[in-house]
């Protein structure tokens, strides 16, 4: 199997488990709900996610617009982008957040990445990008990122691919699906 295949195969299983164990269950009016007292809101997770994927890959690997240019004013978040990098929920947020066009963003995101994946030049993926240009490009505030600033700073290429869009996003997924159980949305 060859690369592209790999992370085009991954890239389709995270969509199709994000649309088919999660977004298809989880009711819109109910994520911006947190369960057991406490935890994140499914909106905001999706969000969270969708923003790290958008910027990393978009913004810092290859150096284009994100995906979020054509989506801000339909999600709910088209100013301070950089809201939604913290893993902490962002609470102020979330009541702004249109749940299902949140949802759709990231799946755009997705299919943005399979896209260049499929036919884009990767040799990007042996670079070291500017990571902090793209942070700072959309306003990252350095004293409340310091944290991702210096986690991003000296990666390769690849790192964006691997961790941002892939790994990332299925942690974040297997968050979202333990919230969905919760929830008592199982189906199983």
């Amino acid at each position: 199997m060859d690369l592209r295949s790999w992370i085009t195969a991954d890239l389709e299983s995270l969509s199709n488990r994000l649309t088919n164990g999660v977004l298809t269950i989880i009711p819109p009016d109910r994520m911006a709900e947190r369960v057991d007292g406490g935890g994140i809101a499914p909106v905001y997770a999706l969000w969270h996610a969708a923003r790290h994927q958008d910027l990393a890959v978009n913004g810092v690997l290859r150096g284009t617009d994100e995906v979020l240019t054509n989506w801000g004013v339909r999600t709910g978040a088209s100013i301070d982008t950089w809201r939604g990098l913290a893993e902490a929920e962002d609470l102020d947020l979330v009541p702004q957040l249109d749940p299902q066009a949140v949802g759709d963003y990231y799946l755009a995101v997705i299919n943005e990445t399979l896209q260049w994946v499929t036919d884009g030049d990767l040799s990007v993926l042996d670079t070291t990008p500017d990571s902090g240009a793209a942070l700072q490009l959309i306003g990252t505030p350095t004293d409340r990122f310091d944290w991702l600033y210096s986690m991003w700073a000296g990666k390769p290429g690849q790192f964006f691919l691997a961790w941002e869009a892939i790994g990332h996003g299925y942690n974040h997924l297997g968050e979202l699906v333990t919230v969905r159980n919760r929830m008592g949305l199982s189906p199983f």
